[in-house]
């Protein structure tokens, strides 16, 4: 039986608001799959890396900030990192180079290392663990997807980050 022309209409209503949908939701987001991967890579893909100072990134989407509530200067990471302040640029590790903020707000050029208040994981399908210590020891302060907070356990104490998919 032939469907008439009201309900054919009210399919293709339902299938066009479906296809918006999808596209509103994939170009509002990202695809999935364009998502950097944060457990692979290192310290020198992060330090030479423009990412860490763009305001949005695919690949780099894990933001420590300078002062509490998201404020001050930010850094970009896309990568576990086991030591804040001893990258080496280009190089493997150790080196003698501390990652700083970008120079953008309070606190822009200041080491990383233990002076990171809060941060914010736009990763969809990894969690972050900053940790006290270097080499991912020590007290942590873990977030989750699509979240952020002011750290705790290692507000201004944070030395190595950490990802893995949650």
């Amino acid at each position: 039986m032939p469907l008439s022309a009201a309900k054919r209409r009210g399919r293709l209503r339902a299938a066009a608001f479906a296809g918006i949908f999808a596209a509103a939701t994939l170009s509002g987001t990202g695809i999935a799959a364009a998502e950097g991967d944060p457990t692979k890579g290192g310290a020198s893909e992060t330090y030479t890396s423009p990412e860490q100072c763009a305001d949005q990134s695919e690949e780099f989407r894990f933001r420590f900030y300078y002062n509490s509530n998201y404020g001050g200067a930010w850094v970009n990471i896309g990568h576990s990192l086991p030591d804040l302040a001893r990258l080496e640029p280009g190089g493997s590790y150790p080196g003698t180079y501390a990652m700083g903020f970008c120079d953008k707000g309070k606190g822009a050029g200041k080491n990383v290392a233990n002076n990171a208040a809060s941060a914010f994981n736009w990763y969809r399908g990894y969690c972050a663990t900053v940790h006290y210590n270097s080499w991912y020891r020590g007290a942590t302060d873990r977030i989750y997807p699509n979240t952020g907070e002011n750290l705790s356990a290692t507000k201004n104490n944070n030395k190595s980050i950490s990802f893995d998919a949650c």
